[in-house]
């Protein structure tokens, strides 16, 4: 069976191909009744309009990439949520590609080609990190490409964070003020601007409190509840042993509460957890954990909004860094009795704050 053209729905609504496109695309007012005929004889003849065609007469495909580091973590769904509001928002020519790397650059390498070749109009990415030269080059040539999450240092790019550094010395900084001076650091092994930043807030408080770091009370694991677990086992073994703990991301931290109730261990009363991103059963755990929550779905959000900036010409100039507000969530895990929460300290009161990329 023929696919049906834009000139067969002008022949059974009785009007001109251009009145069918003026109707498909918004262009131009239409009356009423023409519309409601063009509209039936699209559904009745199942009319799909060449989007491969209307991409090329426009240079245009209407289409975003989202790349995101690791779809397991429960952080990165609401980032994406808030990339694919503003893209639905756009209308039924916008569409979004979603790519998962792994945390590998090898795999963002290759998705990266694959957007490039779908001819993607700009990309929305947590960069995995590694050598990423190739990236360094696809912005020289002017390609719109925001960061969400992380950024790069030396590659000058918009991108779309929080304050790590401030919100990890917050939620250390509250372990101090509760007696703790063992405090040890359970450091996801990734390659991200965002963990170093968290590593950076860990010091920065201990130096404050003039407690010296300890890289001894340091355990790295891979990104994984199971890896956490096995660097928790580590940590609970040391002598003498730390009594509280900030872990970098979800993960770890999850790892590590698993591994004190492997060893029979009570939180917080052997040892005082902390962790970075908050997630939706938090507050279930026993005890409910500490942690600093990230805007996720903000954070995509606004992402996205660059990018739709920058691709139609409404934001000009050097690439920005875009900071949103985090909130610590302060509940028994660290041995408050207490449950608030507490926004961390930001240079204005606007909700985030902006500043050119060094």
């Amino acid at each position: 069976m023929p696919v049906p053209t834009i000139h067969d729905v002008a022949k059974k609504a009785g009007v001109s191909s251009a009145t069918v496109s003026h109707v498909i695309n918004d262009s131009r007012p239409v009356a009423p009744q023409t519309r409601e005929r063009v509209f039936d004889a699209i559904s009745s003849l199942g009319y799909r309009r060449d989007a491969i065609a209307r991409s090329l007469r426009r240079s245009k495909t209407g289409t975003i990439g989202l790349m995101i580091s690791d779809i397991t973590n429960p952080f990165f769904p609401d980032v994406v949520r808030g990339v694919e509001d503003v893209v639905y928002a756009y209308g039924q020519d916008c569409n979004l590609i979603l790519c998962n790397t792994e945390e590998n650059g090898e795999k963002e390498r290759l998705y990266l080609n694959v957007l490039l070749e779908k001819r993607v109009d700009g990309i929305v990415m947590a960069p995995a990190g590694g050598n990423q030269n190739y990236l360094r080059e696809l912005l020289a040539g002017g390609f719109p490409v925001v960061f969400v999450d992380r950024w790069i240092p030396g590659i000058e790019a918009d991108a779309v964070v929080v304050d790590n550094v401030d919100a990890s010395y917050q939620i250390v900084n509250h372990l101090i003020r509760l007696g703790h001076r063992r405090i040890a650091l359970m450091k996801a092994r990734l390659d991200s601007s965002a963990i170093e930043e968290r590593v950076e807030g860990y010091k920065a408080a201990l130096a404050a409190a003039g407690l010296e770091f300890d890289p001894a009370y340091v355990f790295e694991s891979h990104s994984s509840i199971e890896d956490g677990r096995a660097a928790g086992m580590r940590l609970l073994g040391s002598s003498p042993p730390p009594t509280a703990v900030f872990g970098t991301n979800n993960f770890v931290t999850i790892g590590m509460m698993n591994a004190l109730a492997q060893c029979g261990l009570r939180c917080p009363e052997d040892l005082a957890v902390v962790g970075f991103d908050d997630f939706p059963w938090a507050s279930a755990f026993h005890p409910g954990l500490t942690t600093v929550a990230q805007p996720g779905y903000a954070l995509g959000q606004t992402a996205a909004n660059l990018l739709f900036q920058r691709m139609n010409n409404k934001q000009a100039g050097p690439a920005v860094k875009k900071v949103l507000p985090t909130t610590l969530m302060i509940r028994e895990s660290c041995g408050s009795a207490t449950v608030k929460t507490t926004p961390t300290a930001l240079p204005n009161a606007g909700g985030y704050y902006e500043s050119l990329l060094p």
